[in-house]
């Protein structure tokens, strides 16, 4: 049986690369949670079913991918956002998920317009069609700040401004914002806070602590392991995370004041984690050969860092 360890012997120090991905860049999120595959569409269940619970009649039993057969802003490129995924569940709710980095303008309306369209699109041709509209869920991450108190998750929902109680089913939204989480964690902590401290911090971990001592943790931990991406996902990966951290954290103007700089820091850095990145795949067991493809670094260069 594993022996774990408590949180503060899990972070990773200064230097280190966590195994883990951070699943707030959109490659990583679709492989610990797609849909259409056996183990990740378990981790989705668990997901939604915790973080839902306050808005579902019933639990989750099975998700598939809904695809979208009209978008009803003319064409993708008409907006900035696309959602990270589209599914629809056993009892016929559908549910986007989107993991915003950015900062986005209109960041509420944007998800009232999502929720209009998942609305409109369940229109049927005929005169037969009898507006039996299924609810619909929107579940956006944000580490911008959006609402001003201390709450990480905010719920909305149709309801009667004089009873409070709901009018009707066909909007249901669910707002996290990360930037609100603590670096805190307990055993006794409730199932929300567990998610919500795995999606901040996970790729901020080098095993998982005892306070997540839980099979739906394990197996998403699993799910989330860099060293499982193929060469290809890997570098994408890198690409995503590097677009949205490094650029976002630039100051307008100061990308081209301090061009070659910023450039060869960002250089050294990614060449820093790609190394520790092989260090780690090499002390769970994978071969030299394959890290070396993964990685893009020679098998000398490899085997130099055993």
């Amino acid at each position: 049986m594993k022996e774990y360890k408590s949180l503060k012997d899990c972070i990773v120090k200064p230097g280190e690369i966590s195994p883990f991905a951070s699943l707030l860049v959109d490659l990583a999120f679709k492989k610990a949670f797609d849909p259409d595959k056996a183990t990740s569409r378990e981790n989705l269940v668990n997901l939604l079913n915790d973080l839902l619970k306050p808005q579902l009649r019933r639990p989750i039993k099975s998700v598939w991918t809904r695809n979208i057969v009209k978008n009803l802003s003319g064409s993708k490129e008409s907006r900035t956002a696309i959602f990270d995924l589209h599914c629809k569940d056993d009892m016929g709710n559908l549910i986007e998920i989107e993991v915003q980095i950015r900062q986005m303008k209109n960041f509420l309306k944007r998800l009232a317009f999502y929720a209009s369209e998942m609305v409109a699109n369940q229109a049927e041709p005929g005169k037969d069609w009898d507006y039996d509209v299924k609810p619909t869920y929107v579940i956006a991450f944000t580490q911008s700040p959006i609402f001003g108190d201390s709450r990480a998750i905010h719920r909305a929902t149709c309801v009667d401004l004089d009873t409070g109680e709901q009018f009707i089913d066909s909007y249901n939204y669910t707002v996290i914002e990360l930037s609100k989480v603590p670096f805190f964690i307990e055993k006794k902590s409730d199932n929300i806070s567990k998610w919500l401290f795995f999606f901040r911090y996970l790729n901020s971990l080098k095993e998982l602590p005892e306070e997540l001592n839980e099979r739906k943790f394990e197996q998403l931990t699993e799910s989330s392991k860099v060293s499982k991406f193929s060469k290809e996902e890997f570098e994408e990966y890198q690409k995503m995370y590097h677009k949205e951290y490094d650029h976002n954290a630039m100051v307008p103007g100061i990308f081209e004041e301090f061009a070659d700089e910023i450039n060869a820091k960002i250089n050294e850095r990614v060449s820093d984690n790609i190394r520790e990145l092989a260090r780690n795949m090499l002390a769970e067991g994978v071969s030299i050969e394959k890290v070396a493809k993964i990685t893009k670094l020679s098998e000398a260069e490899v085997s130099s860092l055993k």
